[in-house]
């Protein structure tokens, strides 16, 4: 089977190892007994919800608050990647939830572009980027669009916005996105995961190249319609939408009739460690579930570096290395 390359939809703190926890643990005084750590951060099997998905995030947050962290956990999952024979991927983090010890968050993104330039230098068949994600809610997100601004290009590659999405409208945020449009700064949304179509085209019309999940999109042919013809990325991640249960099953995963509309959209992890997944096990899931084939895998690699945020230039070479 093919073996996936890209991966566009990665969070850093959902993608935490395991060995790198215990580490930071021990770095701060702390010991905790593996199979704790895994019930801490693995998404169990009665989820019910993804606000109690997003639970598993507590410990990883915890431990991330040092710039050390921040730089070995950036280096171990580019190297985990590397291993995996991805050759390019975009991981994103919200700096505003690392600064709990004091940190600045241009201190937390400094640590982290560190981490992943190391990692490029050591494992050169890897290209990776950053996404800075603005959080629902959140109260640093002012900051957040500065340092994307200031630093694209230096190891910054766009923005996102993440969290509980449907808790406050994302229109919420139309001010931010505008900045970043001004700045030429691209940006993806989470939208869709909730199950409303309509989030879907309001990041459309709010400027999103791409959409975080999309599920919803499937409940309204007009959305549709809007995401074929405006060729916006979709970022499915199917694992963590059957633990989230934004899909209940995985032959009712949207994946199938976005792809055979025309809808550009591309397959992810989301969160490696809370999700117990990899993309290789994203492909299985998937093949078994909805029978794609080898090609059509190959095309939503296509399809991922097609909507990369790097230069034209940057995708006609990673193209080049999906054969």
């Amino acid at each position: 089977m093919y073996q996936g390359k890209v991966d566009l939809h990665l969070h850093l703190d959902g993608s935490l190892s395991e060995d790198v926890i215990i580490e930071l643990l021990a770095r701060d005084g702390k010991t905790m007994p593996l199979a704790q750590i895994r019930d801490s951060i693995r998404v169990p099997d009665h989820c019910t919800s993804l606000v109690e998905y997003l639970k598993r995030f507590e410990l990883p947050t915890q431990v991330l608050q040092t710039e050390y962290a921040m730089e070995r956990a950036a280096y171990d999952l580019v190297e985990r990647l590397a291993a995996q024979g991805l050759v390019y991927t975009e991981i994103r983090f919200a700096p505003q939830l690392h600064t709990r010890k004091g940190l600045s968050q241009e201190q937390v993104l400094r640590s982290t572009i560190r981490g992943v330039e190391q990692a490029q230098k050591d494992f050169p068949t890897i290209r990776a980027g950053l996404l800075l994600c603005s959080m629902i809610g959140g109260e640093g997100n002012a900051e957040t669009v500065e340092l994307a601004k200031k630093y694209i290009g230096y190891g910054v590659v766009g923005a996102d916005l993440a969290g509980a999405e449907g808790s406050v409208p994302i229109e919420t945020y139309y001010d931010l996105f505008r900045d970043l449009q001004r700045e030429q700064v691209p940006y993806t949304i989470h939208a869709g995961e909730c199950g409303d179509p309509e989030n879907v085209r309001k990041a459309i019309e709010l400027g999103a190249r791409r959409v975080g999940h999309g599920c919803g999109a499937i409940k309204s042919e007009s959305v549709m319609d809007l995401l074929a013809r405006t060729q916006t990325v979709v970022e499915a991640c199917v694992v963590s939408n059957l633990q989230t249960k934004a899909v209940l099953d995985a032959k009712d995963h949207p994946i199938r009739p976005f792809f055979d509309r025309g809808i550009a959209v591309t397959v992810n992890t989301d969160n490696m460690s809370c999700s117990d997944t990899t993309l290789q096990r994203e492909h299985a899931v998937i093949a078994s579930a909805m029978g794609f084939t080898d090609a059509e895998f190959l095309r939503m690699d296509e399809n991922a570096i097609n909507g990369a945020f790097v230069s034209e230039e940057e995708k006609k070479a990673l193209l080049q290395k999906l054969a």
